[in-house]
This record gives structure tokens, sequence and C-alpha cells, in this order.
């Protein structure tokens, strides 16, 4: 609107600084009989002037439009997802995992809305399966979502993580796809050991959804107490989770970062993560 008024005014502008000749009648002295009325001519500006004049008026109407196309850019926003890995393996390391996900938090709740996911146990005893659920999403009140935080608790069942991811990527889409204009990138943070136990879609296909996606996978890998011996065939766990996180970060022009132990300050590990 503002853009708009202002062209407006710089076209009447300029239209009064362009020499013109007008019908409007000249006031004379009135003696005797009415004379027809004499028309006159707005003094001109010299060319070069003018010239000068209407350049300065395309700069500044240029200038205001790119201004506010800028403030446009800068008012988007970047839609979050973390995921909290709260399946047994980590059940050593859990009260780090909460610290971490209140960190991440932290840094990026003014900057778009935020989404929550945990695993939740499913299926029998003989079978049961740790999938990712959500019950915050797409908020931005700091209060709201460490209080979540603090009720995440531990849950048993086979990790299927990679399975979760995928999850997160659809979700991530759906809602960034309703408000479109307002969202600039959206990322996923994921704070696991990156084990996976039972999930159904391979690493290739996960890799092309998050790209086709423009999500950005950044993790804080909590590998430290992964089985580090293999046997002839299987590759130690430890190994297998490093490179799976290395992998899937890379791929999506994210970042990873291991904490080689439980005492590492959260604010350091996370500048490490984001700012590196």
């Amino acid at each position: 609107m503002f853009v708009t008024i202002l062209a407006h005014c710089c076209a009447s502008v300029y239209r009064r600084l362009n020499p013109i000749v007008t019908n409007t009648p000249a006031r004379l002295p009135h003696r005797g009989p009415r004379s027809a009325p004499v028309p006159y001519r707005h003094s001109a500006m010299p060319d070069f002037l003018l010239t000068r004049v209407a350049h300065l008026l395309s700069a500044l109407l240029l200038t205001i439009i790119l201004s506010s196309s800028a403030s446009s850019q800068s008012e988007r926003k970047i839609a979050s997802g973390i995921l909290i890995d709260n399946t047994g393996s980590l059940r050593s390391q859990f009260d780090q995992v909460i610290k971490l996900s209140k960190g991440i938090v932290g840094q990026t709740y003014q900057r778009g809305p935020i989404s929550l996911f945990v695993f939740k146990p499913e299926g029998d005893k003989s079978n049961r399966l740790a999938v990712v659920a959500s019950d915050i999403q797409w908020s931005q009140d700091q209060h709201v979502l460490d209080k979540y935080l603090d009720s995440v608790f531990v849950v048993p069942g086979q990790t299927t993580l990679m399975d979760g991811i995928n999850a997160i990527a659809m979700q991530l889409n759906a809602k960034a796809s309703l408000d479109k204009d307002a969202i600039a990138d959206k990322v996923l943070f994921l704070i696991t050991d990156g084990e996976d136990r039972s999930s159904k879609i391979r690493e290739k296909e996960l890799i092309k959804t998050l790209k086709e996606s423009g999500i950005k996978v950044y993790a804080v890998g909590l590998v430290r107490e992964l089985d580090n011996e293999g046997g002839l065939i299987r590759k130690p766990a430890r190994q297998k989770a490093v490179a799976f996180l290395e992998w899937i970060t890379k791929e999506t022009g994210g970042r990873v970062v291991f904490p080689k132990s439980k005492n590492v300050d959260v604010d350091t590990l996370l500048n490490e993560l984001l700012t590196k």
C-alpha cells in the first residue's frame, strides 16, 4: 500500500514538473467589454534538470520497493522439528537429552514455530515398537515447550528411528505448506544415539525424501554408550550409528556433533552445532 501511494505521489510530482499547456484563463484587470480568456503556459524547467529529478524519483521508488521486499523476506520464519530420543538405550543419558532439547528450544523458538516429537510404545510386549508421536506442534511459546519436555520419560520398545524421521518430514511439509508464504526453511534436530532397530524405510529413500522436502537435519549424537564391538558380518552399533548420523546430516546440508562426555557444556555444544 505504501509503495502504491508513493508511486502516485511521484507521478503527480513528475506531471507538475513537466511543462504543460493549460486552458486556465489568466486573471486580467476588467477594462471595458470582457475579452476572451487568455491561455497561459507554466514556465518550463530546463530539460537536464527535469531529467535529473525524474531519475531521482525513479531511484527513490526502486529503493522503497527493494526495502519492502527485503523486509518481507526477513519476516519469513524457520519451521523446526525436534526429535527427543526417549527410548531405553538413552536411559543413562536422559538428563542430558532433556537439557539439550531445552537448549535447542531456547535458541530457535524466536525464529519460527517448533514441533516436538518423542517415541511412544506401540504393540504387545512380544513385539513392542517405539514409534514417533507429537503432542506439541507449531508453537513458539518457550514456557509451553519447556514444560512439555519436563514431562517426557523413557519408554520401552524397539526404536524405529528412520521411520520416525520420515514421519516428521511428512508432518513438517504438511504444516509448512499451509503457511508457505511465511516459512523460509525447514529444519529437523535429532537428539539421539542414532541406533535404529526396526524401521521399514531404507536409508536412501529417507535421504531422498528429506532432500526433496528441503529439510536440513542437525544432530547431537549421544553414541558413547553404544556397543563398539562387532562380529564377522555385523558392524559395531556405535560405528553404524555414527555413519548414519554423519550421512543424513551431510546429505541434507546440516551438521552433527558427538559429545565426548556427559559433562559437556550445553551452550558450547549447541554453538558448535549451529555456528561451526
